[in-house]
């Protein structure tokens, strides 16, 4: 052996008798238990503590580990479990060499990937999503992603893969064991030809919310949806509604609404219900707050003051005389203006949702869009009733990101025959995608919207009696939404998102009169004045112009931390919210009343001309912070997203702590619990509804010439003007609070979700009546035809004006159950079974004050007959239950899907009380008010009153109705793609009376849908 060899061996066999040695010592010392305490103490002494008790020195670079940093914690364990503990808390590296322990900055390791297409080519600006630290990444030119993260903070992660017209992916990934690089992710082009699609919403542990709903692209087009609206139908307990623009669309979750009977009359109740919806398009809410296109709402009400007009239609047609509305105030955004084109995915979160959105108390739905290179395609839908076509292209550019380009167009008629009723809808959307910095660290997504909606109802020739009606709309919106990946920091992700709308909406409608003459008023003071005459004939017109703007922002902050071996991401931020109307609001030509001639017996309420732009702003500030963490229990994964939030509107501030848990007994089981309260400030419509005007006639001398024509210059009308403007300025947001219970349980391709749900909402918004009782002096005509005046005064007469103002009512309860069933595809006949179900009870508890009231005419001259009664307040509840099974029928080869779906609806019945149509009081003509202690049948003055119970409990689906729909997609070529779908495809429509004699049919005639998709 030569001098090399042996000094070789002999280091040899010196180092491995050295690590033995170490390691017989390391082991010794590892067994022995440490118990270490600290509070509010350095670290320095926490390391001193370890160094006695283990016999280990600590070395460190202090210029990067700052001992210095004070903590509270208790640690103990062997020395190898302690040193994990302070790791996993500090996000430390600590390493035993020999007798030290070094201490070095926590390892950051990379998860990278490659994003591919069917043919293994890669996709640039696809967005990849990193749950856990809430980063984006869109990928380079060669479809390449990579995260850095601290080895000691992050074990695995959840990646959502999307790109717009494309399958988009989930990968759950293990992180322990250091840098991981994926395989290559393939996202192939939505096909009906590939071996695994969506065919119905889902459910999963990674959305917003313990029963959120999740509708990706392929649901989408499977749906031939016209508008978002009718995406909504998949939505558990939900009836099913034939696609259709004909009626404002607005979302209701968990609530079951008593249908009011009209189109142009609103339920208190649904408006509420739909204005604590948020809509939320590309992390920001479509806002509905500054909408005022209404009358004043001290006319009838709120949900009755809306201008209509009465759509005649055919003989025999459903819709004959219907009166019918396009206005949508004090509820929320309708949905008919969402066109479904450049929709990736959508969330509807029904129960308890993330604390970052604010201003809603009945959930929210969710929108996400994105940019990215797509084929040019066309897309045109036909159907019995609309047609509907629509463009949309991606492309890349070298420097700039990716571009979306579309827009659609659809033409839309009540009934084809005479297209009197019609909505047409166009729509334009420009995003952008870029990424830049480091690492591409920054990236941003631009968008721009532009729309116009012409809701209206023609003339009808052939009725001379037919007014015109026409709610016109556009809509412009730039938006931006900024990301900035941080790397090696607490923090992980900064976001900020900016919205700008400016909207111009305008009702209009033209009435023809046909009199004798017209008197009327332009007085705005309170007090007696004198009313002018005029020609009988001419068009009264109703003009209401609204510019609503609103700015919105809202600004977050994610960070990563540990609490033990608990990794938190942690996210916090701030919204603000500007809305104000800059239109001119209500137009008003006094000179042409919608009222014809007023006589000496009669009273009216009308409005003047009121400047909306002169009503104060709108002002919102949220600030929440919310924490999504998984911990074990019973070695058992529960995962937590907890956290609050505060709004301040006005002088009023508002908290809302929200949480939702779910905790995995087996891999297939899951409980969850949620709990949660919402908030939602008032609208400027009924913040700020301007002056109603009551014109009491005095004294009316009409002269006539010799020709029969009206002597204005000898006629005189005398009239009390009176002036009221309500006060509503105590008005609070409204609030809610949610209590949800849910299983989910999924087991060989089998998944079952259920959720029991307890809402209550407080403070919900409705038109509080009250009266008031004036004397007027009482005018008579003069005896003395030779008088100078033609009246005397000859005492005073009692008279009873209307208030109504807003205000906050007490309280509505929902408690209701919803079942989700999916199969796996049965491969002997290639078809899988969806079941989807739910039912509501609702009960709404009216604002004391708020008169449950009718009004009747006196036939005769009696002046004690009752000619308004009053009711006890109608708390009313009602159930409401639906059901769905669908079978999806999908064969690859064939490139072919077939859904048919069984609808079933239930239940529909509202409960009341025989005593609600037992009148307590009564008002006769002059506005003397006499209560009714005993109801008397015999008492003439208040008998007609009493309204039987089956006029007051009328909603009584007797029994379980059933209809039918179809939808088969074919996938002619790659470039193409034929749908047909038809609405109650046997043409089933049962009928049944209800108590009050109404003939209901629940089915809508059929409607048929081709659809074309064309890809180039």
């Amino acid at each position: 052996m030569n001098k090399y060899a042996r000094v070789c061996l002999t280091q040899a066999c010196t180092l491995l008798l050295t690590a033995v040695l170490s390691l017989s010592s390391f082991h010794g010392y590892s067994q022995q238990l440490l118990r270490v305490e600290s509070k509010n103490q350095p670290l320095r002494a926490v390391f001193e503590q370890i160094e006695r008790q283990a016999g280990y020195s600590f070395l460190y670079d202090a210029s990067l580990i700052h001992t210095d940093k004070r903590l509270s914690i208790t640690l103990q364990g062997t020395l190898q479990q302690v040193l994990q503990q302070l790791e996993d808390h500090l996000g430390l590296d600590m390493e035993i060499a020999g007798r030290n322990i070094l201490v070095a900055k926590s390892a950051v390791a990379q998860l990278s990937g490659r994003i591919v297409d069917e043919a293994g080519q890669p996709l640039p600006y696809v967005s990849v999503f990193l749950k856990e630290l809430n980063q984006y990444y869109v990928t380079d030119k060669q479809g390449n992603f990579q995260f850095k993260y601290a080895t000691q903070r992050l074990k695995d992660a959840h990646l959502t893969v999307s790109m717009i017209g494309r399958q988009g992916k989930t990968v759950d990934v293990d992180l322990r064991g250091g840098s991981k690089t994926l395989p290559a992710i393939s996202l192939p082009l939505l096909s009906v030809g590939l071996e695994e699609i969506a065919v119905a919403p889902q459910v999963n542990k990674n959305l917003e919310s313990n029963s959120s709903l999740y509708i990706n692209r392929e649901v989408i087009e499977q749906s031939g949806a016209l508008s978002l609206n009718d995406l909504l139908n998949l939505v558990p307990g939900q009836k099913i509604a034939p696609p259709s623009l004909q009626q404002v669309q607005q979302a209701n979750l968990r609530g079951a609404s008593l249908s009011t009977g009209n189109s142009h009359t609103r339920d208190a109740f649904s408006l509420n219900n739909s204005f604590g919806v948020a809509v939320i398009m590309d992390g920001i809410a479509l806002s509905n707050n500054a909408n005022m296109q209404t009358r004043n709402p001290g006319l009838d009400g709120m949900g009755s003051s809306y201008v209509f007009g009465a759509s005649s239609g055919l003989y025999g047609s459903d819709n004959r005389l219907s009166n019918y509305t396009g206005d949508y105030t004090f509820g929320g955004t309708d949905l008919r203006q969402i066109a479904v084109d450049n929709i990736d995915n959508i969330e509807v979160i029904a129960g308890i949702s993330s604390a970052k959105y604010g201003d809603m108390t009945n959930g929210a739905i969710v929108i996400n869009r994105m940019a990215g290179y797509t084929p040019f395609t066309f897309n045109v839908q036909l159907r019995d009733n609309a047609t509907s076509y629509g463009l949309n292209k991606g492309f890349q550019t070298a420097k700039l990101g990716a571009f979306t380009i579309g827009g659609n167009f659809t033409r839309s008629f009540q009934d084809n025959r005479d297209k009197l009723k019609s909505y047409d809808r166009i729509g334009t959307n420009l995003m952008w995608t870029t990424s830049a910095g480091v690492n591409r660290a920054f990236t941003n997504t631009f968008a721009v919207d532009y729309g116009k909606n012409l809701d209206r109802v023609l003339v009808d020739p052939d009725d001379p009696t037919a007014s015109m009606v026409r709610f016109k709309s556009s809509n412009f919106s730039a938006s931006n939404r900024t990301n900035y990946r941080v790397e090696n920091s607490f923090l992980t992700n900064i976001g900020l998102n900016l919205r700008y709308s400016q909207n111009y909406q305008n009702t209009y409608k033209e009435e023809h009169k046909n009199g004798a003459f017209v008197v009327y008023t332009d007085a705005t003071e309170t007090g007696v004045t004198e009313g002018t005459y005029a020609p009988g004939i001419y068009t009264a017109v109703t003009n209401i112009e609204g510019k609503p703007i609103d700015f919105s922002a809202r600004f977050d902050l994610t960070g990563a931390y540990a609490t033990g071996s608990i990794m938190h991401t942690l996210t916090f931020g701030s919204n603000f919210n500007y809305s104000k109307n800059m239109g001119r609001g209500q137009l008003i030509d006094p000179t042409r009343p919608r009222q014809n001639t007023w006589t000496s017996t009669g009273s009216s309420k009308s409005e003047r001309y009121y400047d909306f732009s002169m009503i104060h702003a709108q002002q919102q500030l949220g600030f929440y912070v919310e924490d999504v963490f998984t911990a074990y229990l019973a070695d058992k994964p529960l995962n937590v997203r907890v956290g609050s939030r505060m709004d301040l509107f006005e002088r009023y501030l508002t908290a809302s702590p929200r949480a939702n848990l779910n905790y995995e007994i087996t891999p297939d089981l899951r409980l969850g619990l949620a709990y949660g309260f919402g908030s939602k400030a008032p609208a400027l419509a009924q913040l700020y509804p301007g002056p109603l005007f009551y014109e009491i006639p005095l004294f009316q001398y009409t002269a006539v010439n010799d020709n029969g024509a009206i002597d204005e210059a000898n006629s005189l009308y005398l009239l009390y003007v009176d002036r009221y403007m309500p006060d509503n300025s105590n008005l609070k947001p409204s609030s809610s609070q949610q209590l949800e219970f849910s299983v989910a349980y999924a087991k060989r391709g089998f998944k079952w979700n259920i959720n029991i749900y307890d809402k209550r909402t407080f403070g919900d918004i409705a038109t509080r009546v009250d009266y008031e009782t004036i004397f007027l002096d009482h005018y008579t005509a003069n005896p003395d035809a030779a008088a100078e005046l033609p009246y005397i005064i000859d005492g005073e007469k009692q008279y009873r004006l209307t208030r109504r103002t807003f205000a906050n009512g007490r309280k509505t309860v929902n408690n209701g159950v919803e079942l989700l069933l999916s199969t796996p595809k049965w491969d002997a006949i290639q078809t899988s079974f969806n079941i989807r179900g739910g039912i509501t009870r609702s009960t709404y508890y009216p604002l004391e004050g708020t008169s449950n009231q009718q009004i009747f005419t006196n036939p005769g001259t009696d002046p004690g007959y009752a000619t308004v009664g009053i009711y006890p307040l109608l708390a009313r509840t009602t159930w409401s239950s639906n059901a769905a099974l669908t079978s999806s029928t999908h064969i690859p080869s064939a490139k072919l899907l077939i859904n048919f779906v069984s609808e079933f609806n239930i239940l529909n019945k509202t409960n009341t009380s025989e005593r609600d149509g037992i009148p307590i009081g009564y008002y006769t003509a002059d506005g003397t008010y006499f209560p009714i202690n005993t109801f008397d049948e015999s008492n003439a003055n208040y008998a007609h009153l009493l309204r039987p119970l089956e006029l007051i409990n009328n909603q009584n689906q007797p029994g379980v109705y059933t209809n039918f729909h179809l939808n088969i997609s074919k996938e002619i070529s790659k470039r193409l793609t034929l749908a047909f779908n038809v609405y109650n495809v046997f043409n089933y429509r049962p009928q049944y009376v209800r108590s009050d004699n109404t003939l209901i049919i629940p089915n809508s005639k059929p409607t048929y849908g081709a659809q074309l998709r064309l890809k180039l």
